[in-house]
């Protein structure tokens, strides 16, 4: 009897284990969202936070204003900037892996703004 409430408990404890434990999809999501982080502070006022849709989309969110503020040439580095650190932080999660890998940048209420892609 002992026996058996002991691996019933190891059988409870073991899914529990599993249950909590983050996915790989999760963990490579996690891993992508704190390479583009830097980025907040960069580009500090406009660029307020990240998400991640599907396997291969990067949403940005925007504070509208201030983005419409910065002169083109800005716009279009912080872009470019955006889309680079978002392809070394998915190559990075994904080795050895392609995919055509898109940035969507939206205002506060989720309308798009501006859509860079690349193929990886």
């Amino acid at each position: 009897m002992a026996g058996l409430r002991f691996l019933a408990r190891a059988v409870v404890a073991t899914l529990v284990v599993a249950c909590s434990s983050p996915s790989a999809q999760e963990r490579a999501n996690d891993a992508e969202l704190a390479a583009v982080a830097p980025l907040r502070t960069q580009y500090s006022g406009v660029e307020m936070g990240f998400d991640i849709r599907s396997p291969n989309t990067l949403i940005v969110s925007l504070d509208l204003q201030t983005y419409l503020d910065m002169d083109d040439d800005a716009v279009a580095a912080m872009q470019r900037n955006t889309l680079g650190h978002w392809r070394s932080a998915w190559g990075a999660a994904h080795p050895h892996a392609h995919a055509a890998l898109h940035v969507r940048f939206i205002d506060f209420i989720g309308r798009k703004v501006a859509e860079l892609s690349s193929r990886r």
